[in-house]
């Protein structure tokens, strides 16, 4: 039997599905990874059929050179930081299915919207900024208000909205500031131009509209959308508080155009027989905007498992199978009614020692499941998106219903942290 090897640098959720899809394709499920303490090798044994150890996940040739005389029958990851040089070792090993050099400009944000500017698509005025010196001309530029976030992020981190010239100068300082310390090992190195993320940021006019994801599934050259997924519940950092499919309120034509507007998008930037996580603001001037493109990975938390439960299409698999050329998955057949998901965070930042509450959460008549994707041991931080317990819901009327269960599971989950 063929051996996938999956390839994390840090812990990820992820690991469970995809080796089980992996395994679900007639291959087994190897696990390669930097060292590992006994407690974590313990946790992650049941779930694939062997580990290979390195010294470095991201060192490409390195890796390639310890799987080759493993023939392998592909090499993936739904680890965002290292799609880029995890599709690198696929193509050293002869079995990339999308040039790794497509995931390096994607992993650029400044890039991304390059590129589809070339392609003719709408976007935000956008600018580079690598000193606070230069913000009134940033200002100028782009305009305010603004956006300001990191140029290679990911989950929100530290994204701001500036309304002055003295809070774009103040978010730089913040940004400066909060990203070294942040635990994210992309940060901390340099990016292709070279770029360095610690201290040159992205601004971005800011768009007005509802928001909205799609997941693309493309193989051999063309673009499939899942499902339009609605995001009527974001707090003021941005994040992701609640999400539903279908969208609340959302017409034919315009989910007509949020879905080419994703398709246009990921063509547009070379991607191929790979999957992508597409978020879109339909902006009142402009139409649907690409506002991120996450490429090579469907979306996080238990966005999946919406998916799923609303399609009947298992994105995690299809992601797999794209990855390794194996047959498309079977489908099922979704609700027929609305299906929600909300997320609870952890306020603050230090190690989880636990989470009480998920069970009441549970019981709740709308409720579905409950997904808790962080473990005890692990550092949780409010810089950034951490989908830290999942709530699945069914049987709401709109999005005030939704709101409302978030509030009452929010009020239910209790974190235990302690300072890191």
């Amino acid at each position: 039997m063929k051996t996938a090897f999956l390839v994390r640098e840090t812990r990820g959720h992820w690991i469970r599905d995809f080796a089980a899809a992996v395994r679900a394709a007639g291959l087994r499920a190897e696990l390669v990874t930097e060292p590992l303490d006994e407690a974590e090798r313990a946790e992650l044994a049941p779930l694939v059929d062997g580990f290979v150890v390195v010294d470095d996940a991201r060192d490409a040739e390195a890796v390639a050179g310890v799987l080759r005389d493993r023939e392998p029958a592909g090499v993936l990851t739904a680890a965002e930081g290292i799609v880029a040089s995890t599709a690198r070792i696929a193509e050293l090993l002869g079995v990339g299915r999308c040039p790794a050099g497509v995931f390096t400009v994607t992993q650029n944000k400044f890039a991304v919207r390059q590129a589809l500017a070339e392609a003719g698509l709408p976007g935000p005025r956008a600018a580079l900024f690598a000193d606070p010196a230069d913000a009134p001309r940033i200002a100028a530029e782009v305009g305010l208000p603004a956006i300001v976030k990191p140029v290679n992020g990911a989950a929100s981190t530290l994204v701001r909205t500036v309304s002055t010239v003295d809070e774009l100068v103040a978010a730089y300082h913040l940004l400066a500031t909060r990203l070294p310390e942040n635990a994210d090992p992309r940060y901390h190195r340099p990016l292709p131009g070279p770029i360095d993320p610690l201290r040159v940021f992205l601004v971005e006019s800011l768009l007005q509209g509802p928001e909205y994801a799609i997941d693309v599934l493309v193989r051999d050259g063309a673009a499939e959308t899942v499902a339009v997924v609605g995001k009527p519940l974001i707090d003021e950092r941005k994040f992701e508080l609640g999400m539903v499919v279908p969208p609340f309120g959302l017409d034919g034509e315009h989910e007509a155009a949020i879905r080419a507007a994703a398709s246009a998008a990921v063509l547009a930037l070379g991607l191929d027989n790979t999957c992508a996580h597409v978020e879109i603001i339909d902006d009142v001037a402009l139409g649907p905007v690409i506002v991120e493109v996450n490429a090579g990975r469907t979306a996080g938390g238990a966005q999946p498992a919406l998916l799923k439960l609303a399609t009947g299409i298992d994105v995690t698999a299809e992601a797999v199978s794209l990855a390794l050329g194996t047959p498309p998955p079977a489908r099922g057949t979704g609700l027929p009614v609305p299906v929600g998901y909300l997320v609870v965070y952890a306020e603050g930042r230090g190690r989880l020692v636990r989470v009480d509450g998920t069970d009441e959460v549970a019981d709740l008549p709308e409720v579905l499941e409950v997904v808790t994707i962080v473990s005890p041991g692990q550092l949780l931080t409010d810089d950034q998106e951490i989908y830290a317990v999942n709530v699945l819901a069914a049987g709401f009327a709109d999005a005030d219903d939704l709101a409302a269960l978030h509030a009452e599971a929010t009020k239910l989950v209790r974190f235990e942290l302690e300072e890191s």
